[in-house]
């Protein structure tokens, strides 16, 4: 049972009148003092709020609303992933033939990079080689 179940609240010195929200406290069982919001029963902190949409069509009405430009599209950021890891390759290759001078660029490892990759057994050698081919696209 709820020990202070008033269903109202009063703010700002009496001008503003609201519910208050019905969660209550699964340890102290006191009911939330924060008010409800618009056409719920429960404060933003207890579900009030929107989750977003949950269907493939409300999923892709809000993908649409939010395209500015074709940059940050999923297939844009496949193509920069699998760029990024042809050059990835390139540079592992390109220092243990000697190429360059100096170490391995900074930072995080692209998606795809195998975990440890010895290229000194050939055939992890063909595979990284195989990596910095550029993928054939369809006509």
């Amino acid at each position: 049972m709820i020990k202070n179940p008033e269903p109202l609240l009063v703010t700002a010195g009496g001008k503003i009148i609201c519910r208050r929200c019905k969660a209550q406290s699964s340890r102290t069982k006191l009911q939330c003092a924060k008010p409800a919001l618009n056409g719920k029963a429960v404060c933003s902190s207890h579900g009030g709020r929107s989750t977003g949409p949950k269907t493939k069509e409300g999923k892709a009405k809000i993908r649409a609303a939010h395209y500015k430009h074709g940059e940050e599209t999923l297939e844009a950021k496949a193509e920069r992933s699998e760029k990024s890891t042809m050059f990835y390759y390139l540079e592992l290759i390109g220092n243990h033939v000697g190429l360059f001078d100096g170490t391995n660029t900074n930072g995080r490892k692209p998606k795809g990079v195998l975990a440890k990759l010895d290229l000194n057994d050939p055939e992890q050698l063909v595979q990284a080689l195989s990596k910095t081919l550029p993928k054939e696209k369809p006509p």
